[in-house]
């Protein structure tokens, strides 16, 4: 990447302070500001107040004494011009306007708003937007919503879609999402997908790439900036306006120009980035990389409680394009001397129902099977599915604390080899009914799942979307066979 484009972006992304331009008491850019790392050195801009939230605050971004790295503008799109002139003007580094109102309007007035930007902030300034959240980064404190985790983490999110940064920022916590930096870059009119992708493919904190677009200006940079990026790290993509009424909306949400779903599909594939359905997706295949190998195999080992439903949970794994292999005849016969041949099912899928209220080590754990499911050959991933916390709390009784502390000990213990002695995927599905009333039942749930996440356990809310996710995972490493294949073919 070009030094002084990458010197740019640090300055975005990574600034020594910021401003916003209409900051007010309801302002949540503002809110953000105040709560995070850049409270000392944010600036308020707003010539109806005098102070906004204890802050001094100026008429004009002019009147700040010092020099400003970063303004957000939260101004009425007639206002842009005039706001994006004096931050010229300051020496400001980079801009991002928040403000809609541009050619994803279809007006003739908003389009001639938007080259009239484009012309101006040309090779004077670097700007973010239109109509865009802008950018989160818990490194420097940057954010847009006043919810943010600031938790630093190895995903890098580029979205043109500002609901889709809110939504991620939302699953921080609910779904342990890490992020190192995220932006949502609207129309573009100077800063677009292919620059970003270039910009965090060569981002030491950046270890994946999780991508929402819905459309793009020049489909052969994006290609090759995709292809670039791919090339030093995941890229997990999800495209919006693959269909002609997507398309349609797409064009009306950012001015975006979508195209056929199959070439996109096709670019995808050749360039190396791994392509999903839907933003559940996209988070949970991001959160798999992020603590994650992917699979060397299709070969996926199911350990789960029940044997009923064993059938079931083998037809998602074959339908999502993996395999359930039989387990060897050596890894049965330590299985038998540890699970009960009545009421259970030794093989692949492996019911264990008994073994899962063991809490004594010494008496056949759960880390046990675990281990001896990961040392086979045939088995690259396996899923332990833990949709029973209910009927074990309610076992467990008074010795509930000590019962629990141990259990979770004993599946962390079994997780952590399988990831990190075999190098092989692990995951965890941990359902629970979202209608689930009983807040001492949720509790539980909720606490072992926390319990899992101090170790960066990989956590999903099903099987059937860990089983996906282990799919994507493979499809990637097919994609990066391929690839090899193709350059030294």
């Amino acid at each position: 990447m070009i030094a002084k484009v990458r010197t740019d972006l640090d300055s975005i992304f990574l600034p020594r302070n910021a401003a916003v331009i209409g900051a007010s008491y309801k302002d949540f850019f503002t809110w953000a500001m105040m709560g995070g790392k850049l409270k000392e050195h944010f600036f308020p801009v707003n010539p109806n107040y005098q102070e906004v939230m204890g802050r001094k605050c100026y008429s004009s971004i002019l009147d700040i004494e010092e020099p400003v790295d970063y303004a957000v503008l939260v101004v009425p799109s007639r206002l842009a011009i005039k706001s994006v002139q004096e931050c010229i003007q300051k020496g400001v580094k980079g801009v991002h306007l928040f403000t809609s109102g541009f050619s994803e309007t279809g007006t003739a007035e908003g389009i001639r708003l938007e080259k009239d930007l484009a012309a101006l902030v040309k090779g004077r300034i670097r700007m973010i937007g239109p109509n865009c959240m802008g950018i989160y980064c818990p490194k420097s404190g940057l954010s847009f919503n006043p919810m943010s985790a600031y938790r630093e983490g190895n995903i890098g999110i580029i979205t043109q879609s500002g609901t889709f940064a809110q939504f991620f920022i939302q699953s921080e916590k609910p779904r342990n999402i890490r992020i190192s930096k995220m932006i949502s870059y609207g129309n573009a009119v100077d800063i677009d997908c292919p620059e970003l992708l270039d910009y965090y493919a060569d981002d030491p904190d950046t270890h994946i790439i999780a991508l929402y677009i819905e459309g793009i200006k020049d489909g052969r940079l994006l290609k090759e900036a995709l292809e670039r990026a791919a090339a030093k790290k995941p890229v997990i993509a999800l495209k919006g306006g693959v269909t002609e009424q997507g398309a349609r909306v797409a064009s009306s949400h950012t001015g975006s120009l979508a195209g056929v779903g199959r070439i996109w599909e096709t670019m995808f594939r050749q360039a190396g980035a791994l392509l999903v359905n839907d933003i559940d997706e996209l988070i949970n295949t991001a959160l798999a990389f992020g603590s994650l190998k992917p699979p060397q195999g299709k070969g996926i080992s199911i350990i789960t409680y029940s044997g009923g439903f064993s059938v079931v949970q083998s037809d998602l794994a074959i339908k999502a394009g993996l395999d359930v292999p039989q387990l060897s005849e050596g890894a049965r016969e330590k299985l038998r001397k540890i699970v009960p041949s009545a009421g259970t099912m030794i093989g692949n899928p492996l019911d264990a129902w008994q073994v899962f209220h063991r809490v004594n080590k010494g008496q056949g754990t759960l880390d046990e099977i675990i281990k001896i499911v990961a040392d086979e050959s045939q088995i690259h991933s396996i899923i332990l599915q833990i949709d029973n916390l209910r009927f074990l709390a309610a076992t467990w009784g008074k010795k509930f604390a000590e019962s629990f502390n141990s259990f979770s000990n004993i599946v962390a213990e079994g997780c952590l080899y399988t990831r990190d002695t075999t190098g092989k995927v692990i995951m965890l599905s941990i359902y629970m009914d979202p209608f689930q009333s009983n807040e001492t039942e949720r509790k539980v749930y909720l606490d072992f799942k926390a319990r899992c996440e101090e170790h960066n356990l990989a956590v999903y809310p099903s099987l059937n979307s860990a089983i996906n996710t282990v799919s994507n995972m493979y499809r990637y490493t097919q994609l990066k066979h391929e690839g090899l294949l193709r350059s030294t073919g």
